[in-house]
């Protein structure tokens, strides 16, 4: 099971999100832009873990309490390779959490990525804008978004289509 923990928005916060992204698409020659319904921001990353695993897994993500805490979304960026997304402002709750997450699942034997954490929404990947089109890197109307805490999330593909889907114990 491909497995992250990640923060889920709100129905209006990715109508939101799915906004910004439309405007990337209108401009795009060509990517491959997030489903609305698979908008969230990852924590951390848990990658490939056995079924039987799933009991610590829970265990190690009820024993971080994060939350409620509010985000505001408004810096749009790019990673190598196409990769958009959109950053929340200076957060203090979602860096300390992330980093309490990250200890506790290194602690439980979860091998987890040493890259620094930078935390935001994806939009797409393998985007190529238009030639003479550049984004603003600072929306003018800020994304205002609410967390209620972390869940566990499986990737998985369904009918060729990536999703993913919230897991409870």
């Amino acid at each position: 099971m491909r497995l992250f923990i990640g923060l889920p928005f709100s129905h209006q916060v990715r109508r939101d999100l799915l906004r910004v992204q439309k405007q990337l698409q209108k401009n795009a020659v060509k990517g491959n832009f997030t489903a609305v319904e698979n908008f969230h921001l990852t924590l951390t990353f848990l990658g490939e873990v056995k079924e039987d695993r799933l009991p610590v897994v829970f265990d190690a993500l009820a024993s971080v309490p994060m939350g409620p805490f509010a985000l505001t979304l408004d810096r749009l960026g790019s990673f190598e390779g196409g990769i958009w997304y959109l950053a929340p402002r200076p957060s203090p709750a979602l860096m300390e959490g992330q980093v309490r997450l990250a200890q506790i699942f290194r602690e439980r034997g979860f091998r987890l990525e040493a890259s620094p954490y930078i935390p935001h929404v994806t939009l797409g990947r393998k985007i190529l804008l238009r030639e003479g089109y550049c984004p603003p890197a600072t929306l003018s109307r800020p994304i205002l978004a609410r967390s209620e805490g972390p869940w566990l999330f499986l990737s998985h593909r369904v009918e060729g289509a990536l999703r993913y889907d919230v897991l409870t114990p």
